[in-house]
């Protein structure tokens, strides 16, 4: 039985907070901007009797398991304040082809602002498992939101994959098409009206599922919101692999303790390009820093770089070659350096990659690791299911999609010249006709999917509705430091400690020579 809908005036709609979780971290805060974009809203006449009458019913495919009301105020783990929405919480499987389960979870708040919401994974996972973290916001806002678990359970390791080619796909693209799907036969059902449009959003390997959504299935989603993507999926883990290697060696090893050393050079060298020295780089890539002016003097030690030192640094600012010349994956940006330390290789996603995914073995050694060789394995094998580097989006933007994508400048998880390099090739494949619907803002100081030092949290599922219901692109969104990310995340009053103008790309945030650095209002785009 279709609930009822009762209209309910002034709604507030804003975008979705994300956590930090393995290789899918982002963070999307509510902002007073995101009021612009406030739409009439719907309320749901016994949303409780609603919520339990679609239990057992079978819908795009998917039987609905289980459903339950979640009382307003209710204390969601692991974030155990008392301050969630009105909400059905409905889950359910769905089995496409034999080996596949996917599992879907929807919050359906009683008062709907007739839009739904899709929100990516991270590392090898879904966002299944973290939907109470990550639904609320968009719930209490008034979306409909969908989540899955990428076709298999969370595990301390990636044994999943091992002999089960189709959960690999579900991993791949095809739970979080499914999802789209059943999620708007649901909503549909539930409220007894479709939704009036849908919005995806995913950093990391979330960020790869949502160039996937826009890649294959471009009738998913109207606006999409893609942050510091693994989409050169199988390119990423020899890189990760690669470096593991290279700080195994003698040079990396003793790199280490000097990164802070080094970091600091780089930022003295550059930090003043944007017109203000804060601390922050704001246009890495016009920066032209050499780590060889960190090199040893005859007979010191201390304080400088070792010529092999110099090497390893250079050739992570210069990104991972293959011995064809070819780039394989972006190098780091100056700034970045405090975060290139990567993890002991058997925590290596590379490891887990090759281990389970690629060679599906669970004896296979990081040791026994060759660039090109397996570099080329990895994407014979797996690039068709698991890389979304295609830039023709031309199916999706035609119909009047929006693209919008970000990353940090001091991202050391994915580089940022990973989306640049993307970004460009969309532009050049799409033309001018449809370029207008991609957008790209890099944030300095900002490392993977937030956190770092510089403004990190940004309304982005906000300015895709803006844009959607406007037609006009964003030039400008604004970035927030918050002095509490767990107090922000609960949604608990916090302090913005700095905020600055995050600019379409070519532009770039430039000091306006009066004002605090610390406030967006003393910076122009330029």
């Amino acid at each position: 039985m279709k609930g009822k809908l009762l209209p309910v005036a002034g709604a507030a709609l804003v975008g979705v907070m994300s956590f930090p979780v393995g290789l899918g971290a982002s963070a999307v805060p509510t902002s007073a901007d995101a009021r612009e974009s406030a739409g009439p809203e719907q309320r749901v006449a016994d949303p409780a009797g609603s919520c339990q009458r679609l239990v057992g019913r079978q819908l795009a495919g998917a039987l609905v398991q289980t459903t339950e009301f979640v009382p307003a105020g209710s204390a969601l783990a692991p974030i155990m304040t008392k301050n969630s929405p009105e909400f059905c919480r409905v889950s359910a499987h769905i089995s496409p082809v034999a080996g596949s389960k996917i599992k879907i979870q929807l919050w359906l708040p009683s008062r709907w602002n007739g839009k739904f919401f899709g929100y990516g994974g991270g590392g090898f996972e879904g966002s299944y498992m973290i939907a109470n973290i990550v639904l609320r916001r968009p719930v209490r806002e008034g979306f409909a939101a969908v989540v899955t678990d990428a076709g298999h359970d969370l595990a301390p390791d990636q044994k999943w994959a091992i002999g089960q080619p189709e959960k690999v796909t579900d991993f791949g693209h095809r739970a979080n098409h499914l999802g789209a799907v059943v999620a708007k036969a649901v909503v549909t059902d539930y409220y007894g009206t479709p939704a009036t449009h849908g919005y995806f959003h995913g950093c990391s390997n979330g960020g790869r599922d949502a160039l996937m959504l826009a890649q294959r299935y471009p009738e998913d989603y109207d606006a999409i919101a893609v942050g510091a993507p693994a989409n050169s999926f199988t390119a990423r883990m020899a890189a990760f692999s690669q470096m593991g290697a290279d700080f195994s060696g003698a040079a990396g090893q003793t790199l280490v303790p000097k990164l802070k050393l080094l970091n600091e050079a780089a930022i003295a060298s550059c930090d003043a390009d944007d017109g203000v020295k804060d601390g922050l780089i704001g246009r890495p890539n016009r920066c032209r820093f050499d780590p060889a002016e960190l090199l040893c003097k005859s007979g010191a030690t201390e304080a400088c770089l070792s010529k092999p030192e110099v090497a390893l640094a250079r050739s992570l600012y210069r990104g991972t070659f293959g011995r064809d010349g070819k780039l394989i994956m972006s190098g780091f940006a100056a700034g970045s350096e405090l975060g290139w330390a990567p993890p002991p290789a058997a925590e290596n996603m590379g490891t887990a990659f090759y281990r389970y995914l690629m060679y599906e073995n669970p004896a296979w050694l990081p040791d026994s690791f060759l660039l090109d060789r397996d570099f080329a394995a990895g994407r014979k094998k797996l690039g068709p299911v698991l890389d979304a580097t295609d830039p023709d989006l031309r199916p999706f933007l035609r119909r009047g999609g929006k693209l919008l994508m970000y990353h940090g400048w001091d991202d050391t998880a994915i580089p940022p010249g990973n989306s640049l390099r993307y970004y460009d090739q969309v532009v050049k494949t799409v033309g001018k006709k449809y370029a207008g619907n991609v957008r790209l803002f890099m944030l300095p100081g900002v490392s993977h999917c937030g956190q770092g030092k510089g403004p990190d949290e940004v309304n982005y599922v906000a300015a895709l509705d803006r844009w959607t219901q406007s037609g006009v692109a964003p030039e400008r969104l604004i970035a927030a430091k918050h002095d509490n990310r767990i107090a922000f995340f609960s949604e608990m009053p916090t302090k913005v400690l700095q905020s600055r103008p995050a600019c379409a790309w070519p532009k770039a945030a430039r000091y306006k020579g009066a004002g605090s650095p610390d406030d967006a209002a003393s910076f122009e785009c330029g």
